[in-house]
């Protein structure tokens, strides 16, 4: 599917009648499908067979996301102009789109080592810069000797001293 046709298929579900707190539903359930599909081959090749009918892929579609209305009947939409595979293989794109409409910002945080206090700090600091509706995972990595390293989206923000050594190295 062409970028255009996933961009045609997200406006037309936020254009419509759904409410925000339907669209947030729909995100929270696709998040949870493409942990899903990307981490099972099995469920993946399933769901993008075209031997299996609809209804068997939103029998396995409302086991991983739940039985809401919103979101299974996105799902129904997504079988029945038969692009799930193409959902599925363009997911980063489509979840960044949906996350803008919904004034979300996703944000990976990279350091040293973590602990519930630093991570209250980091969360308030990611909330005073970019807003209270963040989508933050933390990931410790043993190569940061301090300092913090973000992804915020598709931009790096390196404020770690091996960031900084390596800069000054360049230099």
């Amino acid at each position: 599917m062409s970028s255009a046709t996933i961009n045609d298929f997200l406006q037309a579900i936020t254009s419509s009648d759904t409410s925000k707190d339907e669209l947030k539903n729909i995100y929270s359930s696709l998040v949870d499908f493409f942990n899903i599909t990307s981490s099972n081959k099995e469920i993946k090749v399933f769901l993008t067979n075209d031997i299996y009918d609809s209804d068997s892929k939103l029998s396995i579609i409302k086991d991983i996301v739940g039985d809401s209305d919103s979101s299974m009947n996105f799902f129904k939409t997504v079988l029945d102009f038969e692009i799930l595979d193409d959902l599925i293989s363009s997911h980063d794109f489509f979840l960044k789109k949906l996350r803008k409409i919904l004034d979300r910002v996703k944000i990976e945080v990279f350091v040293s080592s973590i602990d519930d206090d630093k991570k209250n700090s980091i969360m308030n600091e990611l909330s005073d810069i970019w807003g209270s509706n963040l989508e933050v995972n933390f990931n410790v990595d043993p190569d940061i000797i301090g300092g913090i390293v973000l992804q915020v989206e598709d931009k790096f923000y390196d404020g770690s001293i091996k960031g900084k050594i390596e800069k000054f190295n360049n230099i």
